[in-house]
């Protein structure tokens, strides 16, 4: 299927072909056709999917040719991922006169403003930053026809609920709303309830699951020999790779570390102003800095393609931020790899992750995953399983014919001693001695060949005879008469 056949306007076909696609992902093929028929959507998909585009089309051909004014409200967790919902729209939109802005903190609130003033039409928020804004009366929501919430799930974890119940309360009751989020938490699902009128759910893929793309590799190490064993890999490492760690503090001390090793490294978390991460995730971005080491929270934003292995530095604290955390990596059908370094005290939410993803293994919808350089689930994994089931049956029907052969080696050699015992006549072929030089000799029971010393092999090929022992008159006799012969 074509973007052009999903019925969108010619300018934003244009935009859309501007960005470089041609053919909808799995998620924009099934939402922008219902989303253009004015309905409720909740949209799940793992991270990459290309939610963005899912929402952001419907929305700007719907606006496309209508009055000017704030009339779509995007709300987002974090500032990076803002700048960068932004950024898409604004691709899109770029053949139209819509203007699409931004609201988030730690930059001065007037610089905002005065976008505002020249034009808004879309609008892309953090929660915190668009109360202030409504508090200063620089717009008003009454107008807003839709209302996203992206990765509404993090914005749980953050502690929006409160902000978001804030802004439902001033927009309109007559809106089409959109809901996005890799996992469903059960509070969600009570927010739109709450707030929502009769949705459409629309899934593609299983909840909580990572993308079938991407290899998990699971590696057990001590604590010390984390930052060494990180820097010898990454040494040897082409391509970007994003580093995740529970705290800022960790972040910046691990950043600086890697740099002071000579490696094109750096980090952003939330200590940094937003000047400072804008560079920080553009240097990133155009690969100047191939390393970056993030916290959850900061690395929300950050949108680039080729990023092909993600190192989970810290074990995550949920099995829903180690699926954000790796997909980062694998996005739009690409090929990616995520390692995790497991410490002792990683064990318990190790096993959660690890029993969570072999139950999506099960259906085949989940990627590899190696624990210690031994792969245990995934789609190439039942294969490899087979085969060596096959090649396990194949050793033992070996093993077996060989023991079964032995059995009837022996079976023969016990005839003969039977035969023995019940006083049968031996065969000519189980001979129990043997002349040899005119004397008779006694044969090996083993081989029943005469047995044979070192010196037969030093001194000649006959065969060592051991003589048949005689009875003691005979050798009495043979005595006397050699003893008589030299008498005389």
């Amino acid at each position: 299927m074509k973007f052009a056949s999903l019925g969108l306007k010619e300018p934003i076909l244009r935009g859309v072909t501007a960005a470089g696609f041609d053919q909808p992902t799995e998620i924009q093929e099934r939402v922008i056709p219902a989303a253009m028929k004015g309905k409720d959507l909740i949209a799940l998909a793992e991270t990459g999917s290309g939610k963005t585009a899912a929402y952001g089309l419907p929305i700007l051909n719907r606006l496309c040719g209508g009055e000017a004014g704030l009339r779509a409200l995007i709300l987002v967790p974090t500032r990076e991922l803002c700048v960068q919902v932004a950024d898409n729209l604004r691709i899109y939109a770029r053949h139209t006169d819509m203007h699409v802005c931004t609201a988030f903190g730690g930059i001065n609130i007037g610089i905002q403003e005065a976008a505002f003033r020249r034009g808004l039409d879309v609008l892309v928020a953090c929660p915190g930053r668009l109360i202030d804004h409504l508090q200063c009366g620089n717009f008003d929501l009454d107008r807003v026809e839709t209302l996203v919430l992206d990765e509404a799930d993090r914005m749980l974890d953050m502690g929006f609920m409160p902000q978001i119940r804030r802004i439902l309360a001033r927009l309109p009751s007559k809106r089409q709303n959109f809901l996005l989020s890799a996992t469903m938490p059960k509070e969600i699902e009570s927010l739109v309830s709450n707030n929502f009128g009769e949705t459409e759910q629309i899934q593609v893929g299983s909840r909580s699951q990572a993308a079938e793309t991407i290899t998990h590799r699971f590696e057990n190490i001590l604590a010390p020999k984390k930052e060494p064993m990180l820097e010898s890999m990454l040494k040897k490492r082409e391509g970007s790779v994003l580093i995740f760690v529970k705290t800022k503090l960790r972040a910046e001390q691990l950043g600086r570390q890697l740099k002071r090793a000579g490696l094109p490294a750096d980090s952003i978390h939330g200590d940094k102003g937003a000047e400072q991460r804008h560079v920080v995730l553009q240097a990133f971005s155009r690969g100047k800095t191939r390393f970056l080491v993030a916290t959850d929270v900061a690395a929300r934003g950050i949108d680039v393609s080729d990023i092909g292995l993600v190192v989970n530095f810290d074990m995550p604290r949920a099995m829903e931020d180690y699926i954000h955390r790796v997909g980062r990596t694998g996005r739009a059908g690409n090929e990616g790899e995520a390692l995790t370094l497991v410490t002792r005290m990683d064990k318990g939410i190790f096993n959660q992750i690890l029993t969570h993803m072999q139950k999506s293994a099960e259906g085949e919808g989940q990627g590899r995953i190696v624990v210690d350089g031994k792969q245990i689930a995934g789609a190439r994994a039942s294969k490899d399983k087979e085969r060596r089931s096959r090649e396990e049956e194949g050793a033992s029907s070996e093993r077996r014919e060989k023991r079964e052969s032995r059995g009837r080696g022996r079976e023969r050699d016990r005839k003969p001693r039977e035969s023995a015992r019940n006083g049968e006549a031996r065969t000519p072929q189980e001979p129990r001695s043997k002349r040899v030089a005119g004397r008779e000799v006694a044969l090996s029971r083993r081989s029943m060949q005469p047995p044979k010393l070192a010196s037969d092999v030093l001194f000649g090929d006959e065969p060592h005879v051991e003589p048949v022992l005689e009875d003691a008159a005979a050798k009495k006799t043979r005595g006397r008469a050699r003893r008589g012969s030299r008498r005389s």
